[in-house]
């Protein structure tokens, strides 16, 4: 197939385009100055497009500015599927997230949700991915997660009684792979969760055993009635990682059933011992 991969040279993204060109598919990855999702050009668009029969976006961003969110995840989306279909385009796989619905109270999860409806409304063919906390080398809150890991003693807001069913970054690829491949998947939204849901605290214990080789850390509660004071500088110094928003999240939880994800894949995916071994 010949196929047009955004965000390919990002977490998720190189990894899909890896497998993708081993199963000998043709893959475009534009880059940012080919296609500029805060501003992008139609005539270039076009051109990108042109002879193409797949779409995959698995572009994600984490900004402190709500308008970042909202450009990269709905608006140009929009824009791009309805450039797709006018150029013949008619399946696109979009990369989501666990929660994404219009009405979340998250910037970050509303505009994911606002962007899956729009190219479900204009796109013949769509399916959504939509992965829970990611685990993988290269992630930027995976990275942070296990930096954090590696403490002896760790400060976590509630004790990091926080549910999670983190999934392994190597499954979503594969995943979003089979979608592409699959013609029989209009409408489809599959929850992309691991085998295992977990604490915040038992996922980092996870992490500092098998990682860093080191015996349980101590584990400190904060209240987060005490570090709500700071959530708007770490907003801006962490770029949206560490804010108010992500701590809502958190709250919220991120874990659903992964059978639909089993079906795809072929198998059952791994639990976070199983893939944090791997690395």
């Amino acid at each position: 197939m010949n196929i047009v991969l955004l965000g390919g040279s990002g977490f998720v993204g190189s990894r899909v385009a890896k497998i993708l060109r081993n199963k000998g598919h043709n893959v475009v990855t534009p880059t940012h100055q080919e296609l500029d999702l805060l501003k992008p050009n139609p005539a270039e668009i076009e051109k990108i497009f042109a002879n193409q029969s797949v779409i995959i976006n698995a572009v994600g961003v984490m900004s402190s500015f709500p308008e970042v969110l909202e450009k990269v995840h709905y608006q140009t989306p929009k824009l791009l599927a309805e450039i797709a279909v006018k150029m013949g385009i008619k399946k696109w796989v979009q990369l989501s997230a666990l929660g994404a619905d219009e009405h979340n109270q998250t910037a970050f999860l509303s505009s994911k949700g606002r962007g899956d409806n729009a190219v479900r409304e204009i796109v013949p063919n769509v399916a959504i991915a939509r992965p829970s906390v990611i685990y993988g080398r290269g992630g930027a809150s995976c990275e942070l997660f296990i930096k954090l890991a590696k403490l002896p003693i760790l400060g976590l807001p509630e004790k990091g009684n926080f549910a999670l069913q983190p999934v392994f970054v190597d499954e979503v690829a594969q995943g979003l792979v089979n979608m592409a491949e699959n013609p029989m998947l209009h409408g489809t939204i599959v929850n992309m969760t691991g085998a295992q849901k977990v604490s915040l605290a038992e996922y980092l214990a996870v992490m500092r055993k098998n990682l860093h080789h080191k015996p349980p850390a101590k584990v400190l509660n904060i209240p987060i009635s005490a570090i709500k004071p700071f959530l708007p500088i770490t907003k801006i110094l962490s770029n949206g990682m560490l804010s108010p928003d992500s701590i809502k999240m958190l709250q919220d939880g991120n874990t659903a059933d992964n059978g639909d994800f089993a079906v795809i894949l072929g198998y059952q995916p791994k639990t976070p011992e199983e893939f944090v071994k791997i690395g």
